[in-house]
């Protein structure tokens, strides 16, 4: 039987509500860009094709544990009336904006479709429970080295990680609020799933300490 791949419950956003990967995605033709996290406790920063291979391995396992799959990436898409792309309510904090339709947003929405069609397409597997992870608006003065990208992924991971198990310096948009605080219709990002499978995002704050503390605990 192929996975069933649905959205998650804001409720679901805990430690103990089935088996986690958490992925910051990334799309590069040759270098790692993909930072995930699975139980085994290891972050891990591996090429586009290495984590799509992984995935599947992860949803074949025979296992009735449901596989919580959170993806930092726009999960869900938001038009007006005249057809045009329009920012959805997670997308701005304050003054500050990341628009899903834009720059990474669009980068990774790309990324996400490839990824979760092949999980669409396997010929078995467990449920799958979609969260989308938003980690915001983060400063850069100038373009990171290889390295940098390299420990950025991992950090990325970590603070949601941090956000399941925790629920700190986390804000959860429900997709109910999205859909009645969006000037435009939300639906599914993509055309392989029903337009009502609207995952809740998590949004990472800003708080300057939080690295600081994830890393002296190890990231638990």
């Amino acid at each position: 039987m192929a996975p069933k791949i649905v959205a998650g419950f804001p409720e679901d956003i805990k430690r103990d509500s089935g088996e986690w990967m958490i992925v910051d995605i990334g799309f590069s033709s040759n270098e790692p860009t993909c930072g995930v996290w699975q139980e085994d406790g290891q972050v891990k920063v591996i090429t586009f094709g290495k984590l799509v291979d992984l995935a599947k391995r992860r949803v074949k396992e025979k296992n009735s544990v449901t596989l919580n799959l959170l993806i930092e990436a726009p999960l869900s898409v938001a038009f007006r009336e005249n057809g045009n792309p329009v920012r959805r309510y997670c997308d701005k904090e304050g003054k500050k904006n990341r628009d899903w339709y834009v720059n990474a947003g669009a980068t990774t929405l790309i990324a996400a479709s490839y990824f979760l069609q092949a999980l669409h397409e396997s010929e078995k597997g467990r449920e799958i429970k979609l969260f989308e992870g938003f980690v915001s608006f983060k400063k850069s003065n100038s373009p990171p080295t290889k390295k940098e990208r390299k420990v950025s992924h991992e950090k990325d991971v970590l603070k949601l990680k941090k956000a399941v198990w925790h629920q700190t310096n986390v804000k959860i948009f429900t997709p109910d609020e999205l859909q009645e605080k969006t000037c435009g219709h939300v639906t599914s990002a993509f055309p392989f799933f029903k337009e009502s499978l609207i995952p809740p995002v998590l949004r990472i704050g800003t708080d300057p300490g939080f690295l600081q503390r994830i890393f002296s605990s190890g990231g638990n």
